[in-house]
């Protein structure tokens, strides 16, 4: 499983990377979160590193710097994962631009991806 998000959706990837309802289970995950560079931020995640991979994105310019480091990264992500899923939840513009590229650019079926835009930047 390939997550987007940031402090907004963290709730909800903590729920994905959990064991209860609605977890992934024992599926391993990549996180870009964007948020402390360092993860100096100190938000909870529920994480296992054995199975999951947290990618800190500071935010800059209004999300172009996730969408800049998801855009590279991504595409060698989803060649080697034989049954993808995408799920993105950030602000409403920089969600709206990950998800149209992961659909349009990559291909990606739109049952194995979940956007949800959480919040509208100012």
């Amino acid at each position: 499983v390939l997550v987007i998000g940031d402090p907004a959706s963290l709730p909800a990837i903590n729920s994905l990377l959990g064991t209860g309802e609605g977890a992934l289970g024992s599926a391993p995950a990549t996180v870009w979160f964007e948020g402390s560079p360092d993860g100096a931020d100190g938000l909870p995640f529920r994480t296992d590193p054995a199975r999951h991979e947290i990618r800190h994105v500071a935010r800059a310019d209004a999300g172009a710097a996730l969408v800049e480091r998801v855009k590279a990264e991504l595409p060698a992500l989803l060649a080697a994962t034989t049954d993808p899923y995408v799920w993105i939840a950030c602000d409403t513009r920089t969600t709206r631009t990950l998800s149209a590229y992961v659909r349009k650019e990559l291909g990606l079926p739109k049952e194995r991806l979940h956007a949800l835009g959480y919040w509208r930047a100012g």
